[in-house]
Order: structure tokens, then C-alpha cells, then sequence
């Protein structure tokens, strides 16, 4: 079967979902938009409707960024549903990050002395329907305690991360350290749905996967040099492969002094132009993040003329909309919030 044929069926199903996209306009318009009520009276016309209307009132922040990523979950399965196998064991891995969210959900409200019905509410079931993990989901959602939540994963593909995460936690207090475990499993996933892929695809996807990756080290190891941490925590928090680094050049991130060592490393760097010095290394850093999330929808417009045949064009269109729901999340919590229209829209990826 050729290149042509296998992605003749999802194609047209990309070109109807491409046309729901929000207008940039659109975008603008919401953020000038004088509480969350107003913003979702103006979605009522756009693809968001349906996920929005089964919102029980009040109306709050969260719960419209619950529906606006249940929107994306419902795009990414249409898109798998058309596209071939092989795209697909890539294309898995976009569910699997919010699966990993719905983990550490449950992990952060374990002692919040919340509901099952509450904490369930948070999670994206829909995800967990696919990959066929609701009863283990709803069990955790029942669970009260961290180390049991542990116990509950431990057959599972979480186990080990959870585990290692629990270690910290019982010496830090923080539940962020499971987080990062979580997270690092997520990244060790992509590099084997990566390599999965036939020859022919990697080059496709490859900017994605090295910048989503890549990028996940280098601001990890920086929040930890600013944070002080322990080297050897950071040994085991990152994962062990990379693309456009080097294992001496993370290790020498990693037993770097201080933030300032390891800041000077970064700057040699194959990513030393996302990385420009603000008056803060808080502010350096969430600048290269958001300067990476920029690069790869960049990419991503670039590629939806000249990527068609092959699993470009499926990263092309889930990352756009993958940035649409990243504005309209970063609107509705800035609204809520009281941030005025031009701060809002400085965190906007446009």
C-alpha cells in the first residue's frame, strides 16, 4: 500500500476538522471578554458547544478548560480512527500524556479529603475509556493516601515511576517529585513511539519529538539548579536519551555548581537560541518554554502545505489545535483570574 493510499482516509477528516479552527481574531476577541460566562456564549458557535453545554453551573475556570481539552481528546480520536497503524502507535502517545495528567491528578488529590466523585471529575475519563483503564481509575479515585494510590498502580506501566516518586515525596513532603517521574516515563514513551516508526516517518516527526524532549531536559535540570537540587535527584529525575544533546553536556548540566554554571552550559548549546537571559531565572526559563512552544507550531504551520502523505501532516494539525486549546486555557484562567486583555494575551501562542 503506498504513502498516498494510507492516508488518503484521514485526510479529508484533517481538512474538516482544520476548518473549526478558532480565526486568530476569534482568539483576540475572547481575551477581551469581560468574565468566563461571556467566553463561553461566544464559543457557543464553534466546535467547543457540545463539551460546553454539559457543564453543570456555575460556570468556573477549570471547568471550562476541562471541556476544552475533552474537545481535543474527541480530535485526537477521530484522527487516529482514520489514520494507518503506523501513524497511530506515534500519534498514541498524545493520549498518553493525558493519561500521565490524569495520574498525577489522582496522586495530588489523594489527601485533598475530596470525593470520589470530585476527583473523578478532574480526570479525563474519556482517555481512560480508550486505553481501557476505567476500573483501575475509578478504584484510585476511592483511594486516600498517596502509598496507596502507589499500590494500586504498582502492575501497572506507572509502578516504577510512582514508586521512585514516593521515595521523594516521603522525604520532601512535596508530591511534585512524583509528578516529575510521571513525567519522565511520558518522555521515555515518546523516544519508543519515535523509534516505532518506519524510516520513512521518522524525519517527520523527528523535529517534534527532539524539541518535545529535548527541551523537557533542559528546563527540568534548570528548575533544579535554580531550586538547588541535589545532582544525583537529577541523575534519575531526567530520562536517558536525547536527540540534539549529548550525554557528557546534560551530565556536566547536572553536576554544575549552581544555576549560573548550568545556564552557561545551556548557552553552548544546540538550543542556546531559546534561552535568552531575563531579569530572573524563573523568567529565563518560562521564556525558552514558551520560545519551544513557538518553534514547534511554527513548524507545524509551515507543514500544513508541505507535509501531506505522511505522519507530518496528522503532528501538523494536532499540534495547532493543540495550541488552540492552550489560548483559549490560558484566556479563561486569565479572565477568571482578572488579568487585563494585554496580559492575556502575551501568554497567547499566536
Amino acid at each position: 500500500m503506498t504513502q498516498t493510499t494510507k492516508y488518503a482516509t484521514v485526510l479529508p477528516k484533517m481538512g474538516s476538522e482544520r476548518s473549526k479552527l478558532l480565526s486568530e481574531n476569534k482568539v483576540k476577541a475572547l481575551s477581551e471578554s469581560k468574565n468566563i460566562v461571556d467566553v463561553a456564549s461566544q464559543l457557543r458557535d464553534t466546535s467547543y458547544q457540545d463539551q460546553i453545554s454539559h457543564i453543570s453551573p456555575p460556570f468556573t475556570g477549570r471547568k471550562l478548560e476541562h471541556a476544552y481539552y475533552e474537545n481535543l481528546i474527541e480530535t485526537y480520536l477521530k484522527i487516529i480512527k482514520y489514520a494507518p497503524e503506523t501513524a497511530n502507535r506515534y500519534l498514541n502517545i498524545y493520549l498518553s500524556r493525558l493519561e500521565a495528567e490524569n495520574v498525577k491528578t489522582l496522586i495530588r488529590t489523594a489527601d485533598a479529603n475530596l470525593s470520589a466523585e470530585q476527583r473523578l471529575a478532574k480526570i479525563y475519563l474519556s482517555v481512560e475509556k480508550y486505553f481501557d483503564h476505567i476500573g483501575l481509575i475509578e478504584d484510585a479515585a476511592k483511594i486516600s493516601s498517596i502509598s496507596q494510590i502507589a499500590a494500586a498502580f504498582k502492575c501497572t506501566e506507572y509502578g516504577s515511576a510512582i514508586a521512585t516518586g514516593l521515595k521523594s515525596f516521603e522525604e520532601s513532603g512535596s508530591n511534585s517529585c512524583i509528578d516529575v517521574f510521571v513525567d519522565k516515563l511520558f518522555y521515555e514513551k515518546l523516544v519508543t513511539a519515535f523509534e516505532s516508526l518506519p524510516a520513512r516517518e521518522k524525519s517527520h516527526a523527528y523535529f517534534y519529538a527532539s524539541i518535545e524532549l529535548d527541551s523537557y531536559i533542559l528546563l527540568t535540570l534548570l528548575r533544579g539548579k535554580n531550586f538547588n537540587y541535589d545532582p544525583n535527584w537529577l541523575r534519575v529525575a531526567i530520562p536517558r536519551c536525547y536527540f540534539n544533546l549529548e550525554k557528557k553536556e546534560v551530565e556536566s548540566i547536572v553536576s554544575a555548581l549552581n544555576y549560573e554554571a548550568a545556564y552557561k552550559i545551556v548557552q553552548d548549546s544546540h538550543y542556546a537560541e531559546y534561552f535568552n537571559r531575563k531579569a530572573t531565572p524563573e523568567e529565563t526559563i518560562g521564556t525558552a518554554e514558551k520560545a519551544f512552544k513557538k518553534a514547534i507550531l511554527q513548524k507545524a504551520k509551515k507543514a500544513v502545505i508541505r507535509e501531506t502523505f505522511n505522519v507530518g501532516s496528522t503532528l501538523s494539525f494536532i499540534t495547532i489545535k493543540e495550541a488552540e486549546v492552550h489560548n483559549l486555557t490560558a484566556l479563561t484562567l486569565g479572565i477568571d483570574g482578572g488579568l487585563k486583555p494585554e496580559v492575556i494575551r502575551n501568554q497567547l501562542l499566536l
